[in-house]
């Protein structure tokens, strides 16, 4: 994707800490299941441009998840963290239906290099249209 240099931080939290940080950034009175804090975007972006910036993701959700869809907590996690990669170099699945599907085709794409077969995301491809 371009940033072969490039640093980003993962925290891994439960449902209280993602519901917080999700009132306090989105104005969401709820849990989620990933969230990205990008580091390059906004006044100062271009400070530290090899940091892209956050990914937090809400293991408890993962976990819910997987149960689900019947897919292993192993693979939504892999899901979530490409997910939230995604919105720190650009990507924007709210950002309308074709924005969403180039961000669902570059997911499963990179969920194939990690070793995932997209009939095990069906569920995640069917859910962004």
């Amino acid at each position: 994707m371009g940033f072969t240099d490039a640093e980003l931080s993962i925290l891994i939290v439960d449902d209280e800490e993602m519901a917080d940080l999700n009132s306090t950034y989105r104005r969401k009175d709820t849990s989620t299941d990933v969230l990205s804090f990008p580091m390059r975007e906004g006044e100062f972006g271009d400070v530290c441009e090899e940091v892209l910036g956050d990914v937090v993701i809400c293991a408890p959700m993962a976990k819910r998840m997987s149960e689900l869809h019947g897919a292993s907590f192993e693979s939504v996690m892999d899901l979530l963290l490409v997910h939230g990669i995604l919105h720190l170099v650009g990507h924007d699945h709210e950002q309308g239906p074709e924005e969403a599907a180039r961000m669902a085709d570059k997911t499963m794409e990179l969920l194939k290099i990690l070793g995932h077969s997209s009939e095990g995301f069906a569920w995640y491809v069917d859910g962004q249209d």
